[in-house]
């Protein structure tokens, strides 16, 4: 039972790391199978109480279309399990 308690005090802890760090640039590492892995980098645009939401810009290349924006949202507990990892960049 003390594994469960244990769980969550990790939770609440990954929780508010995250909320401590909302608006800044974050880069997740994503688990996409066996022993593969993707690096994305983006902005951590919302924090609420059972998931997250990171924005990601992607170059289209041509100066024309600019840039364009998509949205993932991410759990605390893919954080947890370490399925998702996020690394923190300071704000200069």
């Amino acid at each position: 039972m003390s594994d469960a308690f244990a769980d969550v005090a990790k939770m609440k802890k990954i929780k508010e790391e995250i909320k401590a760090h909302e608006g800044q640039i974050v880069e997740m590492t994503l688990e996409n199978g066996r022993k593969r892995q993707k690096n994305k980098q983006g902005r951590l645009i919302e924090v609420y109480s059972s998931l997250f939401i990171v924005e990601y810009s992607s170059d289209n290349g041509s100066s024309a279309e600019g840039t364009s924006s998509y949205v993932e949202s991410y759990t605390y507990s893919d954080i947890l399990t370490e399925k998702n990892l996020i690394r923190y960049f300071d704000q200069d």
